[in-house]
C-alpha cells in the first residue's frame, strides 16, 4: 500500500537530484525578498522617499532603461552559461563516461548560479511592471538599488563558473569528487558501525517468509526510516536480499521477514522500495566505485588511448577498497541504543573485484603499465593484513592480472618488470603460497 511516508520519500529522491530544485528555492526567495522592498517602498517609506533618496534612481524612463539592460544582460550571461554546460556534458559523455552525467548535472555550485540569473531576471521584470508612466513618485528605488545589487553579483558568480567549468572538463577534477564522495559513504558506513554496541551479525534467515518484487527496475532506494518504525511495531526482522543497483524483475525475491505477516504490512514494506535509472555515488559506495571503473575502462579504449587517467582510477579504486575491507559485507539500520532490524546485502568482495577491477584488467591487459598497477593494487591490499579468506580472494584476482599479461606480453622487458611486481606482491603474503613469475610459467 502506497503510504504518504513512501511517497514523500520517493518525491524527495527525485527532487533532491533535479536540476530545477535549488534555481526553484533561491528564485522564490529573491521574488519575495523583491516583493517585500517593493512593499515597503509603496508603504512606510512612501512619506520619506524625497528625504532619504533611496538608490540611485527616481526617474521612470531610467529606472525602464536601467532594468531591461540588467535583464538582457543576464539572460545573455544565462544563455552562455548553459551553452558551456552542455558543451562539458557532451565532452563527458564522449571521453569519460555517461554515467558521470547525472552528477555533474545535479552541481549544487551550477544550481546556485542559475537560480542567481532567474531570480535577478524575474525580480527585475516585477519591478518594471510596478513603474507607472510619468510617475517618477512610484519608482521603486529601493528594489532597482536590490536588482542592481544582484546584477553585480550575477556577473561575479559568471567569473566563477567560468573557472569552475573549465575544472569540471578535466578528468582528474571529476574522479578526485567521484574519489571524494565515495570515500564520504565508506567513512560514514565505518562509523555507524562503530557506533553500535557490539556487532551485528546477518541473521539466520534460511527458514523466514519471502517477498517477492511486485516491479521492475534498479533498486536505488529503500525507507528505512518507515521501515523501522513498522519493523519494530509487528516485532519484525527484515533482511535485504538484493544489492543497491541490483536490476530486479517482477517475481525475483526481495526481501525475507522473520515471520508471516498481513498483506498490508507487506504491501507497505515494498512501497518502500524506489527504483530509477540515475546513479549517484553520495548515494551509495558502488555507485562512485563503478563510475570511476567506467571511466577507467573508456580511457583505455582506443578512441580515447589514455592509460594515465586509468593508472590514477586504479590507485584510488585501491584506496577505496582497503576502507571496504574494515566493512562487513551488510548494512544495518537502527534506532541508537537498539540491536537492528533490517539487515542490506551488501555485493561481496569477490563480485566488487570483479565489477569493478575486471575491466581495467580485460582492457588493460596487454598494457604494462596497467599490469603493474593492478599488481601494485593487490599488493597494497594484501598489506592491510586480511584474513586467510580475503587474502585467497585477492590472491586469484592478482592471478588472473598475471595470466592475462602472460598470454598478451610477450617482450622480455616488460615481463622482467611484471616479475619484479610479482615478487612484491609475494612478500606480502601471509597465509597462502606465492604466485608464479611469468618467466617461470613461460614455454
Amino acid at each position: 500500500m502506497a503510504t504518504p511516508n513512501n511517497r514523500l520519500f520517493r518525491f524527495y529522491q527525485r527532487i533532491i537530484s533535479s536540476i530545477a530544485f535549488y534555481p526553484a528555492l533561491i528564485t522564490l526567495g529573491l521574488v519575495l525578498l523583491c516583493l517585500v522592498s517593493i512593499w515597503l517602498e509603496m508603504t512606510y517609506l512612501q512619506a520619506y522617499k524625497e528625504d532619504l533618496k533611496l538608490g540611485l534612481v527616481n526617474n521612470a524612463e531610467n529606472a525602464r532603461l536601467i532594468l531591461g539592460t540588467l535583464v538582457g544582460g543576464i539572460v545573455s550571461l544565462m544563455v552562455f552559461s548553459f551553452s558551456m554546460v552542455m558543451v562539458v556534458l557532451n565532452a563527458a559523455s564522449s571521453t569519460l563516461s555517461p554515467r558521470v552525467i547525472p552528477s555533474l548535472i545535479s552541481s549544487r555550485n551550477h544550481q546556485f548560479i542559475l537560480g542567481i540569473y532567474l531570480g535577478t531576471i524575474i525580480d527585475s521584470l516585477l519591478l518594471i511592471l510596478t513603474i507607472q508612466e510619468g510617475d517618477d513618485i512610484n519608482v521603486p528605488s529601493l528594489g532597482i538599488f536590490l536588482a542592481l545589487g544582484l546584477g553585480i553579483i550575477s556577473l561575479c558568480l559568471f567569473i566563477s563558473f567560468i573557472r569552475e567549468i573549465s575544472q569540471s572538463i578535466q578528468v582528474d577534477f571529476i574522479l578526485n569528487n567521484l574519489f571524494k564522495r565515495t570515500l564520504k559513504e565508506l567513512k560514514q558506513m565505518q562509523d555507524r558501525f562503530n557506533s553500535l554496541s557490539e556487532a551485528p551479525r546477518w541473521p539466520d534467515d534460511t527458514g523466514w517468509h519471502v517477498v517477492r518484487s511486485t516491479r521492475a527496475g534498479y533498486f536505488k532506494a529503500f525507507n528505512s526510516e518507515a521501515a523501522k518504525g513498522l519493523l519494530a511495531e509487528h516485532d519484525l526482522h527484515m533482511t535485504i536480499e538484493v544489492h543497491n543497483g541490483f536490476f530486479v524483475m517482477p517475481g525475483h525475491p526481495l526481501f525475507r521477514l522473520s515471520r508471516e505477516v498481513d498483506d498490508e504490512v507487506i504491501e507497505t514494506l515494498l512501497d518502500a522500495f524506489d527504483f530509477y535509472i540515475e546513479e549517484y555515488a553520495n548515494q551509495h559506495y558502488f555507485f562512485g566505485f563503478k563510475q570511476i571503473t567506467e571511466i577507467a575502462a573508456k580511457a583505455l579504449s582506443p578512441g580515447i588511448n589514455d592509460p594515465g587517467t586509468a593508472i590514477k582510477a586504479i590507485d584510488m579504486l585501491g584506496v577505496l577498497f582497503a576502507e571496504r575491507l574494515k566493512l562487513p559485507e551488510f548494512d544495518v539500520a537502527c534506532e541508537p541504543e537498539q540491536p537492528p532490524r533490517l539487515f542490506f546485502r551488501e555485493l561481496d568482495l569477490e563480485q566488487m573485484l570483479l565489477a569493478v577491477l575486471g575491466p581495467p584488467r580485460h582492457y588493460g591487459g596487454a598494457d604494462t603499465q596497467i599490469v603493474l598497477s593492478l599488481l601494485q593494487c593487490y599488493k597494497n591490499l594484501l598489506f592491510c593484513e586480511p584474513g586467510p579468506e580475503t587474502e585467497a580472494v585477492l590472491l586469484a584476482h592478482a592471478q588472473a592480472v598475471l595470466n592475462q599479461a602472460m598470454d598478451s606480453i610477450s617482450q622480455q622487458p616488460d615481463r622482467d618488470a611484471i616479475d619484479a611486481a610479482v615478487k612484491r606482491l609475494n612478500g606480502a603474503i601471509n597465509h597462502h603460497p606465492p604466485l608464479e613469475k611469468t618467466s617461470a610459467a613461460e614455454s
